[in-house]
């Protein structure tokens, strides 16, 4: 499988950390202004530790639509891969932002494009744009397609969050409420094709840890053993206990790395892509494997955590920086709600 080509479609609104403060006070003004600036000094410590910057948001009221940023990130990848629509042979949709339970998103970007090809969604939190790679490294391998386009549209911020997490919270509520304030928006599109390069997929899993970071639906009781921790803020709303959920993570990956590779194969890599949800953490990691600025975190501070947008928006960065370059060996390490990890390693 060759990763032929990838766009990065961002909305235009850039809302500095200065701006999400000032959108809090707005959103408070019923209470006494000496409560809300508390609350904003310890929201604005919490940015500043995460790494966060800015973060990119539809502007709604000016007609952005989250189908709009998919379309034109499937025809600039396609344009970049020199490809024809009609070249296509699968459109897989993947993510949490999403517009539909039932039929698939990919059916509503595959009529809005008028594409003829077969399609399907994938959903695996922020791990999602990586378990639809390894489906389509499959498909191709196997011959079944030529082409494939995996697109995600990765638009939460009003749906699962804004504006009712803007509202004042006590401490503890704070807790598992910050992350919704630096999820930022994007859609990316993925044009992978068939070659004798092989991929490595891995994966470890720990379902355990599968409370920490939710986003339920109506009717979520009746689908798991123990509801306390999810649904504090109520149907699709996100609630993520992020300390606690990157702590583990980062410990879980690195006893991942170090049962996977060699300390020689962990200096071959050219890069490291993570799914970026705190600079700060990223850093973390980089240090402890020993990979300098070999981890690839540029993400984040620029648009904020894009969810399973992250790591194809990290590939389609670095390229335009060239930082990433043809024959790179390269690594997707992300580390997703649920809690599942990913090692992927093959040649750019």
């Amino acid at each position: 499988m060759t990763l032929r080509a990838t766009s990065l479609k961002t909305p235009g609104t850039l809302v500095s950390n200065d701006a999400l403060l000032a959108l809090i006070r707005d959103a408070n003004g019923d209470l006494p202004p000496d409560e809300v600036e508390t609350y904003c000094r310890r929201v604005a410590s919490l940015l500043a530790k995460s790494g966060a910057h800015c973060r990119r948001l539809r502007d709604r009221a000016g007609g952005e639509t989250a189908l709009s940023f998919m379309i034109a990130a499937v025809r600039e990848a396609l344009d970049k891969a020199s490809l024809r629509p009609a070249d296509l042979g699968l459109l897989i949709f993947c993510g949490v932002g999403r517009g539909f339970v039932e039929p698939s998103n990919a059916a509503f970007l595959c009529q809005a494009l008028d594409l003829a090809c077969d399609f399907f969604d994938v959903s695996d939190a922020c791990m999602s744009w990586v378990r639809a790679l390894q489906i389509a490294d499959s498909l191709l391998s196997t011959g079944v397609h030529e082409h494939i386009m995996i697109v995600n549209g990765e638009f939460t911020a009003f749906e699962f969050g804004l504006p009712g997490v803007l509202k004042v919270r006590s401490r503890e509520e704070l807790n598992y409420t910050f992350p919704a304030l630096t999820i930022g928006e994007a859609a990316t599109a993925t044009v992978v094709s068939r070659s004798p390069a092989r991929w490595r997929f891995r994966f470890r899993t720990d379902a355990q840890k599968a409370d920490l970071c939710t986003v339920p639906l109506p009717g979520y009781r009746d689908f798991c053993l123990s509801p306390g921790r999810i649904g504090l803020n109520g149907p699709l709303q996100l609630v993520s206990f992020g300390a606690d959920l990157t702590s583990g993570a980062l410990e879980a990956l690195l006893a991942f790395v170090g049962d996977t590779f060699t300390e020689d194969e962990i200096a071959a890599f050219d890069l490291w892509f993570p799914h970026a949800a705190s600079a700060s953490l990223c850093d973390t990691a980089a240090k402890r494997l020993g990979l300098g600025g070999k981890l690839y975190s540029a993400v984040f501070p620029k648009y904020g955590n894009l969810i399973s947008a992250s790591v194809p928006a990290a590939v389609s960065t670095a390229l335009d920086e060239g930082v990433l370059q043809r024959g790179s060996r390269i690594v997707f390490c992300p580390a997703s709600a649920g809690l599942s990890l990913a090692l992927v390693d093959g040649v750019f």
